[in-house]
Protein backbone atom coordinates (compact mmCIF):
# COMPACT_ATOMS: atom_id res chain seq x y z
CA UNK A 1 0.00 0.00 0.00
CA UNK A 2 3.05 2.24 0.44
CA UNK A 3 4.47 1.89 -2.33
CA UNK A 4 1.43 2.14 -4.43
CA UNK A 5 1.00 5.48 -2.93
CA UNK A 6 1.69 8.82 -4.75
CA UNK A 7 4.02 11.14 -3.05
CA UNK A 8 3.03 14.28 -3.10
CA UNK A 9 5.31 15.73 -5.41
CA UNK A 10 4.61 13.01 -8.10
CA UNK A 11 1.20 14.74 -9.37
CA UNK A 12 2.43 17.97 -10.34
CA UNK A 13 5.20 16.41 -12.52
CA UNK A 14 2.78 14.27 -14.67
CA UNK A 15 0.67 17.22 -15.22
CA UNK A 16 3.54 19.04 -16.59
CA UNK A 17 5.00 16.46 -18.62
CA UNK A 18 1.69 16.09 -20.02
CA UNK A 19 1.23 19.90 -20.46
CA UNK A 20 4.67 19.76 -22.09
CA UNK A 21 3.78 17.04 -24.61
CA UNK A 22 0.73 18.85 -25.89
CA UNK A 23 2.69 21.79 -26.70
CA UNK A 24 5.26 19.61 -28.52
CA UNK A 25 2.43 18.43 -30.36
CA UNK A 26 0.71 21.48 -31.27
CA UNK A 27 3.95 22.89 -31.94
CA UNK A 28 4.90 19.89 -34.59
CA UNK A 29 1.68 20.47 -36.14
CA UNK A 30 2.13 23.76 -36.78
CA UNK A 31 5.16 23.02 -38.17
CA UNK A 32 3.93 21.17 -40.14
CA UNK A 33 1.21 23.18 -41.53
CA UNK A 34 3.54 25.68 -42.01
CA UNK A 35 5.69 23.39 -43.93
CA UNK A 36 2.60 22.40 -46.38
CA UNK A 37 1.41 25.72 -47.15
CA UNK A 38 4.95 26.48 -48.39
CA UNK A 39 5.91 23.60 -50.00
CA UNK A 40 2.37 24.71 -52.30
CA UNK A 41 3.66 28.42 -52.51
CA UNK A 42 6.89 27.27 -54.00
CA UNK A 43 4.85 24.80 -56.68
CA UNK A 44 2.71 27.92 -57.61
CA UNK A 45 5.66 29.14 -59.94
CA UNK A 46 6.18 25.65 -61.21
CA UNK A 47 2.32 24.73 -61.55
CA UNK A 48 1.94 28.40 -63.75
CA UNK A 49 4.83 27.66 -65.73
CA UNK A 50 3.28 24.20 -66.71
CA UNK A 51 -0.53 25.71 -67.41
CA UNK A 52 1.01 28.25 -69.58
CA UNK A 53 2.88 25.91 -71.72
CA UNK A 54 -0.74 24.31 -72.41
CA UNK A 55 -2.18 27.17 -74.00
CA UNK A 56 -2.67 28.60 -77.16
CA UNK A 57 -0.79 32.13 -78.13
CA UNK A 58 -4.73 33.22 -78.31
CA UNK A 59 -4.86 32.50 -74.46
CA UNK A 60 -2.15 33.26 -73.27
CA UNK A 61 -2.88 36.97 -74.52
CA UNK A 62 -6.52 36.70 -73.59
CA UNK A 63 -7.35 39.88 -71.00
CA UNK A 64 -8.77 39.41 -68.47
CA UNK A 65 -6.38 36.30 -68.25
CA UNK A 66 -8.25 32.84 -68.46
CA UNK A 67 -7.87 30.25 -65.98
CA UNK A 68 -10.31 27.92 -67.87
CA UNK A 69 -9.05 26.70 -71.61
CA UNK A 70 -9.02 24.19 -73.61
CA UNK A 71 -5.40 22.85 -73.25
CA UNK A 72 -3.36 21.76 -76.22
CA UNK A 73 -0.07 20.33 -77.33
CA UNK A 74 0.63 22.32 -80.09
CA UNK A 75 3.97 23.83 -77.78
CA UNK A 76 5.30 20.96 -77.01
CA UNK A 77 5.42 20.06 -80.74
CA UNK A 78 6.59 22.85 -81.96
CA UNK A 79 9.22 22.60 -79.08
CA UNK A 80 10.10 19.04 -79.22
CA UNK A 81 9.78 18.33 -83.23
CA UNK A 82 9.68 22.10 -84.98
CA UNK A 83 5.59 21.58 -85.85
CA UNK A 84 4.82 25.22 -85.43
CA UNK A 85 1.05 26.09 -85.64
CA UNK A 86 0.34 28.78 -87.98
CA UNK A 87 -1.77 30.73 -84.88
CA UNK A 88 1.17 33.06 -83.95
CA UNK A 89 3.54 35.41 -85.21
CA UNK A 90 6.35 33.15 -84.19
CA UNK A 91 5.72 30.22 -86.10
CA UNK A 92 8.21 32.42 -89.19
CA UNK A 93 10.98 31.22 -86.51
CA UNK A 94 12.52 27.93 -86.23
CA UNK A 95 14.01 27.73 -82.65
CA UNK A 96 16.44 23.83 -82.48
CA UNK A 97 15.21 23.15 -79.15
CA UNK A 98 16.22 18.99 -79.99
CA UNK A 99 19.32 19.90 -80.89
CA UNK A 100 19.96 22.74 -77.88
CA UNK A 101 18.80 19.82 -75.19
CA UNK A 102 21.63 17.56 -77.23
CA UNK A 103 24.21 20.00 -76.82
CA UNK A 104 23.40 20.74 -73.15
CA UNK A 105 23.58 17.11 -72.56
CA UNK A 106 26.92 16.75 -74.20
CA UNK A 107 28.65 19.99 -72.66
CA UNK A 108 26.81 19.34 -69.21
CA UNK A 109 27.82 15.78 -68.73
CA UNK A 110 31.46 16.12 -70.23
CA UNK A 111 32.24 19.03 -67.43
CA UNK A 112 30.36 17.03 -65.26
CA UNK A 113 32.79 14.02 -65.73
CA UNK A 114 35.88 15.95 -66.16
CA UNK A 115 35.36 18.26 -63.06
CA UNK A 116 34.96 14.99 -61.43
CA UNK A 117 38.17 13.40 -62.24
CA UNK A 118 39.91 16.23 -61.64
CA UNK A 119 38.17 17.92 -58.45
CA UNK A 120 38.13 14.72 -56.64
CA UNK A 121 42.10 14.60 -56.86
CA UNK A 122 42.20 18.04 -55.69
CA UNK A 123 39.84 17.72 -53.12
CA UNK A 124 41.48 14.25 -51.55
CA UNK A 125 45.03 16.03 -52.02
CA UNK A 126 43.75 18.62 -49.64
CA UNK A 127 41.97 16.08 -47.06
CA UNK A 128 44.44 13.91 -46.89
CA UNK A 129 47.88 15.50 -47.69
CA UNK A 130 49.42 17.42 -44.65
CA UNK A 131 50.77 20.05 -47.29
CA UNK A 132 52.00 23.40 -46.49
CA UNK A 133 49.51 26.25 -46.68
CA UNK A 134 46.91 23.99 -47.87
CA UNK A 135 43.81 26.29 -46.35
CA UNK A 136 45.61 28.46 -49.22
CA UNK A 137 45.47 26.52 -51.72
CA UNK A 138 41.76 25.64 -50.74
CA UNK A 139 41.30 28.81 -50.70
CA UNK A 140 42.14 29.30 -54.39
CA UNK A 141 39.58 27.30 -55.83
CA UNK A 142 36.77 28.54 -54.16
CA UNK A 143 37.80 32.30 -55.02
CA UNK A 144 36.61 31.44 -58.57
CA UNK A 145 32.97 31.00 -57.23
CA UNK A 146 33.61 35.00 -55.45
CA UNK A 147 34.81 36.48 -58.32
CA UNK A 148 32.28 38.02 -60.98
CA UNK A 149 32.61 35.80 -64.34
CA UNK A 150 32.75 39.35 -66.53
CA UNK A 151 36.19 39.74 -64.99
CA UNK A 152 37.82 36.79 -66.74
CA UNK A 153 35.08 36.38 -69.36
CA UNK A 154 36.60 38.84 -71.51
CA UNK A 155 40.03 37.74 -71.63
CA UNK A 156 38.89 34.62 -72.10
CA UNK A 157 36.97 35.30 -75.13
CA UNK A 158 39.82 36.49 -76.63
CA UNK A 159 41.64 33.48 -75.93
CA UNK A 160 39.73 31.31 -77.18
CA UNK A 161 39.60 33.48 -80.31
CA UNK A 162 43.35 33.17 -80.73
CA UNK A 163 43.35 29.11 -80.02
CA UNK A 164 39.91 28.23 -81.78
CA UNK A 165 38.21 27.28 -78.97
CA UNK A 166 34.88 29.80 -79.39
CA UNK A 167 31.90 28.18 -79.91
CA UNK A 168 33.07 24.64 -79.49
CA UNK A 169 31.92 21.73 -77.18
CA UNK A 170 35.97 21.34 -76.00
CA UNK A 171 35.82 25.30 -75.29
CA UNK A 172 32.24 25.16 -73.40
CA UNK A 173 33.73 21.93 -71.16
CA UNK A 174 36.46 23.50 -70.29
CA UNK A 175 34.92 27.28 -69.54
CA UNK A 176 32.26 25.18 -67.24
CA UNK A 177 35.05 24.10 -65.11
CA UNK A 178 35.46 27.18 -63.57
CA UNK A 179 32.08 26.76 -61.48
CA UNK A 180 32.39 23.02 -61.46
CA UNK A 181 35.95 22.35 -59.62
CA UNK A 182 35.21 24.77 -57.00
CA UNK A 183 31.98 22.98 -56.06
CA UNK A 184 33.45 19.49 -56.33
CA UNK A 185 36.51 20.49 -54.32
CA UNK A 186 35.05 21.94 -51.09
CA UNK A 187 31.82 19.39 -51.41
CA UNK A 188 34.05 16.52 -51.31
CA UNK A 189 36.76 17.17 -49.05
CA UNK A 190 34.69 17.28 -46.53
CA UNK A 191 33.54 13.91 -47.57
CA UNK A 192 37.43 12.48 -47.27
CA UNK A 193 38.54 14.06 -44.21
CA UNK A 194 35.14 12.59 -42.10
CA UNK A 195 36.78 9.04 -43.72
CA UNK A 196 38.67 8.23 -40.44
CA UNK A 197 42.18 8.56 -40.56
CA UNK A 198 43.24 4.98 -39.45
CA UNK A 199 42.18 3.19 -42.55
CA UNK A 200 44.49 4.88 -44.77
CA UNK A 201 47.09 4.47 -42.20
CA UNK A 202 46.47 0.69 -42.26
CA UNK A 203 46.48 0.83 -45.87
CA UNK A 204 49.78 2.52 -46.18
CA UNK A 205 51.37 0.17 -44.07
CA UNK A 206 50.36 -2.82 -46.25
CA UNK A 207 51.92 -0.53 -49.06
CA UNK A 208 49.11 0.96 -51.03
CA UNK A 209 49.51 4.47 -52.88
CA UNK A 210 47.85 7.45 -52.91
CA UNK A 211 45.78 6.69 -56.00
CA UNK A 212 44.71 2.74 -54.94
CA UNK A 213 43.96 4.46 -51.36
CA UNK A 214 41.41 6.70 -53.04
CA UNK A 215 40.14 4.23 -55.54
CA UNK A 216 39.95 1.75 -52.97
CA UNK A 217 38.69 3.55 -49.94
CA UNK A 218 37.73 6.68 -50.53
CA UNK A 219 35.86 6.46 -53.21
CA UNK A 220 34.07 3.80 -51.99
CA UNK A 221 33.66 5.43 -48.86
CA UNK A 222 32.46 8.96 -49.87
CA UNK A 223 29.97 7.34 -52.84
CA UNK A 224 26.72 9.05 -51.22
CA UNK A 225 28.59 12.23 -51.80
CA UNK A 226 30.11 11.46 -54.95
CA UNK A 227 26.10 11.08 -56.43
CA UNK A 228 24.99 13.78 -54.53
CA UNK A 229 27.80 16.29 -55.97
CA UNK A 230 27.70 15.04 -59.39
CA UNK A 231 24.12 16.15 -59.52
CA UNK A 232 24.50 19.45 -58.04
CA UNK A 233 27.55 19.73 -60.52
CA UNK A 234 25.53 18.96 -63.31
CA UNK A 235 22.41 21.07 -62.36
CA UNK A 236 25.20 24.09 -62.09
CA UNK A 237 26.62 23.40 -65.60
CA UNK A 238 23.34 22.73 -67.10
CA UNK A 239 21.20 25.77 -65.64
CA UNK A 240 24.34 28.08 -66.78
CA UNK A 241 23.55 30.98 -69.14
CA UNK A 242 26.77 33.39 -69.27
CA UNK A 243 29.36 31.32 -70.57
CA UNK A 244 27.30 29.65 -73.58
CA UNK A 245 25.99 33.26 -74.94
CA UNK A 246 29.68 34.67 -74.66
CA UNK A 247 31.48 32.26 -75.66
CA UNK A 248 29.64 29.97 -78.00
CA UNK A 249 27.51 30.68 -81.16
CA UNK A 250 24.58 28.59 -82.51
CA UNK A 251 26.51 25.27 -82.98
CA UNK A 252 27.08 25.05 -79.38
CA UNK A 253 23.90 26.66 -78.22
CA UNK A 254 22.27 25.37 -75.20
CA UNK A 255 18.83 24.71 -74.16
CA UNK A 256 18.87 27.80 -71.53
CA UNK A 257 20.09 30.03 -74.45
CA UNK A 258 18.11 28.59 -76.88
CA UNK A 259 14.77 29.52 -74.61
CA UNK A 260 15.05 33.25 -75.03
CA UNK A 261 15.04 33.32 -78.54
CA UNK A 262 11.15 32.98 -78.27
CA UNK A 263 11.32 36.33 -77.73
CA UNK A 264 10.85 38.14 -81.00
CA UNK A 265 10.50 41.76 -81.84
CA UNK A 266 6.95 41.84 -82.24
CA UNK A 267 6.01 38.94 -79.23
CA UNK A 268 6.68 37.06 -76.83
CA UNK A 269 6.11 32.86 -77.58
CA UNK A 270 4.91 32.45 -74.01
CA UNK A 271 3.72 29.50 -74.73
CA UNK A 272 6.74 27.63 -76.49
CA UNK A 273 8.77 29.08 -74.12
CA UNK A 274 7.01 27.97 -70.57
CA UNK A 275 6.94 24.19 -72.77
CA UNK A 276 10.89 24.80 -73.57
CA UNK A 277 11.15 25.49 -70.14
CA UNK A 278 9.09 22.54 -68.63
CA UNK A 279 12.05 20.71 -71.53
CA UNK A 280 14.28 21.95 -69.67
CA UNK A 281 13.98 20.79 -66.15
CA UNK A 282 12.78 17.53 -66.90
CA UNK A 283 16.60 15.91 -67.27
CA UNK A 284 17.00 17.85 -63.61
CA UNK A 285 13.93 15.96 -62.32
CA UNK A 286 14.88 12.64 -63.35
CA UNK A 287 18.56 12.47 -62.43
CA UNK A 288 17.62 14.03 -58.97
CA UNK A 289 14.89 11.13 -58.58
CA UNK A 290 17.04 8.34 -59.85
CA UNK A 291 19.98 9.48 -57.22
CA UNK A 292 17.66 10.80 -54.23
CA UNK A 293 19.08 8.61 -51.92
CA UNK A 294 22.14 9.20 -52.39
CA UNK A 295 21.63 13.12 -52.56
CA UNK A 296 20.09 12.56 -49.20
CA UNK A 297 22.92 10.65 -47.76
CA UNK A 298 25.79 12.93 -49.36
CA UNK A 299 24.24 16.31 -47.68
CA UNK A 300 24.12 14.51 -44.43
CA UNK A 301 27.08 12.27 -44.82
CA UNK A 302 29.71 13.44 -41.96
CA UNK A 303 27.26 16.16 -40.39
CA UNK A 304 26.63 13.95 -37.09
CA UNK A 305 30.22 12.77 -35.85
CA UNK A 306 30.02 10.00 -33.29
Amino acid sequence: MQNSAISPGTQPMIIRESAQQKRERRFHFLLHVALIIYFFITLIPFAWTFLTSLKSSRDVAAAPLKIFFSPTLDNYRAVLFNQYSADSAMARVRVDIPGAFLNSMIIAGGATILAMLLGNLAAFALARYKMPEREVYAFFFLAFRFAPVFVFIIPMFIIYQQVHLYNTYLGMILIFQVIAIPLIVWTMRSFYESIPAELFDSASIDGATRVQQLRQIALPLAAPGLAATAVLTFIACWNNFVFPFLLGAKQTQTITLATITFIGYEEVAWGMMTAAAIVTIVPELILAMFVQKHIVRGLTYGAVKE
